[in-house]
């Protein structure tokens, strides 16, 4: 865990300056109890153990994601803006910069990291029809001849 002063998030101190605690994955991943639940949501730090019980998918959903992060099912629930803003006070601090994984965008990571040969699935389709057509030109062709 550092404290650094004047990052862009976390409560403000004295004079305006703000400071963010960072929690390293290691750190993190020691809470994943009922009685100390923390979760990484992109790259942010939060202690829901207050929530376990008020969670509308029950608490088992959360000891799920406990200690790791849990951006991508975050997301693939799809919860409300509502949701979002409650999140804020659970806020506890940000992940180590040297945790954080490369992104491309705001959400996830780059379609082009996750699939580089992604072209490969269509050449196989595209050959397999091109081979019909042929095929079918062919035994048209030979059904008028005869």
């Amino acid at each position: 865990m550092a404290t650094v002063e004047g990052g862009s998030s976390g409560e403000k101190g004295q004079g305006g300056e703000t400071t963010v605690t960072y929690y390293r994955l290691e750190e993190v991943a020691k809470h994943n109890s009922l009685k100390e639940l923390w979760l990484v949501i992109h790259g942010r730090v939060y202690d829901v153990t207050p929530f376990l019980n008020e969670h509308p998918g029950g608490e088992e959903v959360l000891l799920e994601q406990a200690g790791i992060d849990a951006s991508e099912s975050f997301e693939d629930v799809g919860h409300s803006s509502d949701a979002r803003e409650m999140l804020k006070q659970y806020y506890i601090g940000d992940l180590h910069p040297s945790d954080l994984k490369p992104q491309s965008g705001s959400k996830g990571p780059s379609k082009n990291n996750s699939c580089k040969s992604c072209w490969s699935y269509w050449i196989f389709p595209i050959v397999g029809a091109v081979l019909l057509g042929l095929l079918y030109r062919y035994y048209m062709a030979e059904s008028k001849s005869s």
